[in-house]
């Protein structure tokens, strides 16, 4: 069996929001599409994050870091992936035409491994963001960042694949990727997945590779789980991820595909058994969305809040009902 090395993308040496309507993409003959309008469109949203954790002999800061990240909210509040600000004391924001700020941590998600960051800038661009439910293998991405400290870098694929988990990436966190063959490099984390029409439709976390540079594999955390986590952050409550707390283990059917999730048990304070759900029960679908995996329900819940309600179709011996759960 080969094994790949799951590394994150930062460099480490040593609403939600409103955009104009995407410019159409031309063809060229005989070719792919051309990108520049996209590219020239989103480019001002794209900034290079640097981080400086330590300090050399002589008592000076050296950068220790460097991601990528975009403007979501144009009163300067920039998202990046955690592990790229993680642990440093002084974060470096540049801003295209902008100038290089200081940034601080305003939020944090470390299950999506994302950090919201402010800047003291107004009336930035912010970042459309786009719906990753719409994606299909095949489609065209741009993904943007800072690889090797060349900020504001772009490179160009399709989605190589949907809901990517148990690759050795997050084990114990988020756990539906996007894939993709997009050049992606040390330095991409943070910067955006875009969709062909320019809407950025994931973040940038990790690759799988050998040699600690690009080979065809990125991973992008979908855009519908962050935007639930934004909407969160934003709160000044800093409102809680919605919780269902039922423990389950996928179940093959005779034909050899995945049936169902069977209900092994339940986490302390789940709402679930109070709503009906018991043990042995088989979930086949949560929010009208069906499940076989997993990755696929813990999918549907993260993009839900504390309170939503959410509709799990189950199966229980022979029998189809639903069950209606609030989350807490």
């Amino acid at each position: 069996m080969r094994h790949f090395a799951s590394l994150s993308l930062a460099f480490l040496a040593g609403w939600l929001l409103s955009g104009s309507g995407p410019d159409r993409v031309h063809a060229a003959a005989g070719g792919p599409p051309d990108f520049a309008d996209v590219i020239e469109r989103s480019d001002p949203s794209v900034v290079r994050v640097s981080t400086r954790t330590s300090r050399d002999a002589n008592g000076r800061s050296r950068d220790d870091g460097v991601g990528g990240g975009f403007v979501v909210r144009a009163d300067g509040l920039i998202l990046t992936s955690l592990h790229v600000v993680s642990g440093a004391q002084r974060i470096l924001v540049s801003v295209p035409n902008r100038g290089t700020v200081d940034g601080q941590v305003l939020a944090r998600d470390p299950a999506l491994d994302i950090a919201l960051l402010r800047v003291p800038l107004r009336q930035l661009k912010p970042m459309t963001l786009g719906n990753p439910a719409n994606l299909r293998v095949g489609a065209w991405v741009l993904a943007a960042g800072a690889p090797y400290e060349l900020e504001n870098s772009w490179s160009v694929g399709i989605v190589s694949g949907l809901h990517r988990s148990k690759i050795g990436v997050g084990r114990n966190s988020y756990q539906d990727f996007i894939q993709t063959d997009a050049a992606a490099n040390l330095g991409n984390s943070g910067g955006p997945l875009l969709d062909a029409d320019g809407k950025a439709i994931g973040v940038m976390t990790a690759i799988l590779s050998r040699t600690g540079g690009h080979q065809g594999v990125g991973l992008a955390v979908p855009m519908d789980a962050v935007r639930t986590a934004l909407e969160r952050m934003l709160q000044p409550s800093g409102q809680r991820r919605g919780r269902l707390g039922v423990r389950v283990r996928e179940l093959s059917s005779r034909a050899g595909g995945t049936a169902g999730l069977w209900v092994t048990g339940f986490d302390p304070g789940s709402p679930a058994p109070g709503a009906g759900v018991q043990r042995g029960d088989l979930i086949v679908s949560a929010g009208g969305v069906a499940v076989r995996r997993s990755a696929e329900l813990q999918r549907v819940v993260w993009t839900k809040r504390v309170g939503d309600v959410i509709t799990l179709g189950l199966q229980r011996r022979g029998r189809a009902l639903q069950v209606n759960v609030r989350l807490r």
